[in-house]
């Protein structure tokens, strides 16, 4: 029994630092410039990023249950919609901007007829970014069912149900205040998270999403940021339980021998 104990809690073990798809608030979008050439963005991983994860960014806004213009034949919507890929693991802290090579800004988008991948096109009224997953990858903009959201950025200082371009809602699975952040930035050019603020002492992933909530941390000033900030990553508690749980059995198992 001992043994199968042991056996047991190695494996729990292992398991440890697996990951798989990405959850809501495991990035981030911390900055972005509306009158650029092309316009940009950037996000920060909250996570590791395993090699190969694709996340799915547009500025078509949420209508309350799917992206504002998307069809069964129109890829992209009334507005836009970009791909990035994890060409390599990419470390929490890293910050990523949409001007990288590994963002897929030309070409069709598999299962629909019309559209194309391209840069974002913000509005300078007003606008939103979502990041999201989606496990179908023919035409993942409108296949709403297989679609897990990840962050969504607002500049309006209000979601509400998209009519225009430069409204949106919230999308499913995210979180006011949170996950999904609106803040009071409409007549700026260029908005991000401060350098300063970014340069603080290291957080958890709850604990950055909570001080990127802060408009008070945000700035209008100078260049998007680049870089790393520093993620605490907290114990796995349900692993550590389960495994403490399974050597403290063994131990017993043995005492009584």
């Amino acid at each position: 029994m001992t043994k199968t104990l042991l056996t047991l809690a190695l494996a729990a073990a292992a398991s440890l630092p697996a990951q798989a798809a990405l959850t809501a608030g495991d990035i981030a979008i911390i900055g972005r410039i509306n009158n650029g050439a092309p316009d940009s963005f950037v996000f920060v991983a909250l996570n590791d990023i395993a090699a190969g994860e694709v996340i799915y960014f547009t500025d078509n806004g949420w209508t309350g249950s799917a992206f504002r213009g998307s069809s069964a034949t129109d890829g992209d919507g009334n507005e836009n919609l970009t791909r990035w890929t994890a060409t390599a693991t990419v470390s929490a802290g890293t910050i990523i901007s949409s001007l990288s090579s590994s963002f897929t800004v030309s070409g069709a988008i598999a299962g629909s007829t019309s559209g194309a991948y391209n840069s974002l096109s913000l509005s300078q009224t007003g606008d939103q970014i979502y990041a999201f997953q989606n496990s179908n990858t023919s035409n993942p903009l409108f296949n709403t069912a297989t679609q897990t959201h990840l962050f969504a950025f607002d500049d309006t200082n209000g979601f509400e149900n998209a009519t225009d371009s430069a409204t949106g809602n919230i999308t499913p699975g995210l979180t006011l205040g949170k996950t999904a952040l609106t803040l009071p930035f409409i007549n700026n050019t260029t908005v991000h998270v401060k350098t300063s603020v970014l340069a603080g002492p290291a957080q958890t992933k709850d604990g950055w999403l909570a001080t990127f909530a802060d408009p008070n941390n945000w700035e209008t000033v100078g260049g998007l940021p680049t870089g790393n900030i520093a993620v605490a990553v907290p114990e796995p508690e349900t692993y550590a339980l389960m495994l403490s749980g399974l050597l403290a059995v063994g131990f017993m198992a043995r005492r009584r021998r």
